[in-house]
């Protein structure tokens, strides 16, 4: 797992990653920090970690720097803990190119664990069905799931009754994992809608499927779903590309 956090004005960046280990070994093997040269006091924290980590300096938090750390220290995971109005631009680019899943943590920090009641939004596609498998391999960590589907556009009552039946057929797999799950349908602009989910049902994460294999045309005309989500969720969203890599660090 990388880590990435530029530590200004944001003091509870190592109690945010204490969350994380709770799901060490389970997902990642070790840790990589990308932290600013003048993080030594915040370093100091981890000297008695009963887990391998090692750090790297960073210097502008640009998309390239850390897809590049990301790729020479073969991480499966990149977690993201950094100001959302200073780091605009890289936050857009790894919604729209990382081939990496990517963890951004939320601005509003909960006494609830990570993973304990998941927002997961799914349109069914080969992106959502791989943020499916994560989850699903996250199940112990999962104590609630909310399957949310968004209708951007008119439904004949055949259409609704197959899209119930496709949540619920959703559902059930997760119940037989072991994972309380319920399925809702909101209707109306996809990331907007989501957000309003998480509010709603007071979720601790946010978890979709991003689908990064667009043309550069589409990445520059289309708006971007996750990095509105990313933008606008007060809860941490993890988006799972459709190509993710199978080393597991």
């Amino acid at each position: 797992m990388l880590y990435v956090t530029d530590l200004k004005e944001r003091a509870s960046s190592f109690d945010v990653f204490k969350k994380l280990l709770l799901l060490e070994k389970k997902v990642f093997d070790r840790v990589v920090f990308a932290v600013p040269s003048s993080s030594g006091e915040w370093v100091e924290n981890l000297s008695s970690a009963e887990f391998q980590f090692k750090t790297k300096t960073i210097r502008n938090f640009s998309y390239q720097e850390i897809t590049s750390i990301a790729e020479k220290e073969r991480v499966s995971c990149i977690v993201v803990d950094l100001d959302k109005p200073s780091h605009n631009t890289t936050l857009r680019e790894l919604a729209l190119k990382s081939r990496t899943p990517v963890l951004v943590m939320g601005q509003k920090h909960s006494d609830k664990g990570l993973f304990d009641h998941v927002i997961f939004a799914t349109d069914w596609s080969p992106a959502s069905e791989k943020a499916m498998e994560q989850i699903l391999a996250l199940g112990e960590f999962v104590y609630e799931l909310d399957i949310i589907h968004v209708i951007s556009e008119k439904l004949t009552v055949k259409d609704m009754r197959e899209l119930k039946e496709r949540l619920e057929h959703t559902r059930k797999i997760c119940l037989n994992e072991g994972i309380n799950a319920e399925s809702h349908i909101y209707a109306g602009d996809v990331a907007e809608e989501i957000v309003t989910a998480s509010e709603d049902y007071r979720g601790s994460i946010i978890i979709v499927g991003s689908n990064t294999e667009r043309s550069l045309m589409e990445r520059i005309f289309r708006k971007s779903k996750v990095y509105t989500l990313i933008k606008d969720a007060a809860v941490p969203v993890l988006f799972v590309p459709v190509a993710v890599p199978t080393n597991r660090d």
